[in-house]
Parts: structure tokens; sequence; C-alpha cells
């Protein structure tokens, strides 16, 4: 049996919380997705993804499965893995094993191997009945710190994981007595006026992307319609994004406590005023075609 195990990236410097609840900061989780572009390069797909108790093996497994092009959406916790014990792995084919440094040394020296660990390492092992023995040992440092373009071994190099470059958007309406409304949001920095968009996870459709989306920059539930209202580009993190929008007709608003992002400002206006304002103008086409 192959084993995959990786210690949790780096994490925030200045923490006062619960040790369990201590982020990644940004070098953790740049190390996370370097090890999942190698993973995904390498064809190494595991069949089973366990994580221990703390966020930072959680969401570093997230940062290297959608890294390597593969869905984040089958991760487990382990409670052996928090205590730093090996897990029952039998019949589980090629095991994904995240978890702190210090867990890792303390699960190796169970078979008596001695690992070198530290934060972002991956280390590929073989397990037989009695003894773990180490193929390779990964360090993120000696990893190229762009990403190949499109995964997992295209020709191109970006700054960001390849699935980065494909988004989708919504754009949430309704039909009133007085005409058609469109809702509008606060981008994140507050300077602009957008519908929701973001990047399509590994796993997940462009429509169904757009759907959390709109639930989670608007605040919006809605019937999505059944073809995409166009396209857009648009240039970020050092290439091209392209961007498929469709259009919803909200039937739930939520409340502000449960929106997820409920620090934007978000507003209904005239489908003449979202076309000027809002911050993409190739929206504005995509808008009349709901208008007709």
């Amino acid at each position: 049996m192959e084993l995959l195990i990786l210690c949790a990236g780096a994490g925030a410097k200045d923490w006062g919380g619960a040790k369990s609840d201590r982020p990644l900061r940004t070098k953790g989780k740049r190390q996370a997705q370097k090890i999942g572009a190698w993973l995904g390069k390498e064809r190494l797909r595991p069949d089973l993804v366990l994580v221990s108790d703390s966020l930072r093996a959680r969401v570093g497994a997230e940062k290297a499965l959608k890294a390597a092009g593969w869905s984040a959406g089958n991760i487990q916790r382990s409670g052996a893995l928090s205590g730093g014990r090996l897990p029952d792995l039998a019949e589980s084919g090629t095991a994904l094993l995240v978890a702190p440094s210090s867990a890792v040394r303390q699960m190796a020296l169970e078979f008596g191997c001695i690992l070198e660990a530290a934060p972002g390492v991956l280390f590929r092992l073989r397990r037989g009945p009695q003894e773990l023995s180490l193929i390779s040992r990964i360090d993120p440092r000696d990893l190229p710190d762009l990403f190949p373009y499109p995964a997992p071994d295209g020709p191109a190099c970006r700054e960001r994981p390849a699935y980065y470059y494909s988004q989708s958007a919504v754009i949430p309406y309704r039909r009133t007595a007085a005409g058609l409304e469109i809702l509008v949001v606060g981008s994140s920095s507050g300077r602009h006026l957008v519908v929701p968009k973001g990047i399509v996870e590994p796993g997940l459709s462009p429509a169904a992307s757009a759907r959390v989306e709109a639930r989670e920059e608007a605040g919006v539930e809605g019937r999505l319609g059944k073809t995409q209202l166009g396209t857009y580009s648009y240039e970020k993190w050092g290439a091209t994004c392209q961007v498929i929008v469709f259009g919803m007709e909200v039937t739930r608003v939520l409340p502000e406590t449960e929106w997820e992002e409920g620090h934007r400002t978000r507003k209904w206006v005239s489908p003449s005023v979202a076309a000027l304002r809002l911050n993409q103008p190739a929206l504005g086409a995509m808008i009349a075609k709901i208008e007709a």
C-alpha cells in the first residue's frame, strides 16, 4: 500500500486562539498548492483523504487537492491522526493523511520510522504489515513557484493553480409590478458594484458554482437559467480569467444573519442603472437578454 503524509503548512504567527484553530498563513497555503500541483502531475490521486482536527490540516488538504484539479468534497476527519496515531487503512488503496508536523513524527515512530517532518513537506511511503519505508520526501521549496496550465502538466505556467482561471458569475434578478430589477452588491474592496462571481471549484459545474456564489456573495437563492447568458474575460494573476455568466430569478433573499458576506452592501436597481454602474461593461448586453 502506498501512503502519502502531508505536514500541515505554516500557520499564522500571532495567534491567540485555540491551537487547533490556528489558520494557515499565505505561505502555508502556497506550500499546500505546490504539493497538490506535484501530486496532480504525478497522477497520485488518493482513494482516501484523512485529516486531523487541526484547521491547518483541513485547509491544507483542500488546497492541495484543488491545486491538483481534484474535488475536496470527500475529506474525512480522523481521531487517530489527531492523537498522533496511524489510522486503520485496511483495503483503502492510496491514502493521503494530513496533520501537523509533530503528529506526523509521532505517528512514524510507531513503526520505528524517523521522518524529517517540517511544515508543508510531503512524504511518499510504502506501508508493509509492520513497517513504513520512505520512497521520497517532497519539500515545497524544491518545487516550481509557478503552476502548470492546463493542469496537471500543461505547457504554460501561471501564478495560481489552473482552476483559478475558470470562473462563473450570476446576475440575480426579480420581476416586480414596476418592472425588472437587478441585484447588485458591493465589491470586496467596497469601491465597485458587482454581481456574484467566483472560481469554479474542482468537482463543481460552472452552474453549481454560480449558485454557491449567489448565496455567499449576495445572500440570495433562486432558479438558475438553463443556458448561460454569455462569457467575458479579464486579466488577473498574470493571465486571462474566463467567466461564464448565468441569470438567476431570485426566490429568496437571505436575512443578514444567514448571509455569509453580510458586510457587503446589496441593492435592487433598474437594468439601465445596473448596466451603467456595474464594474464589468460586458454584463450590460447580458442584462438586456434577461429583459427580453
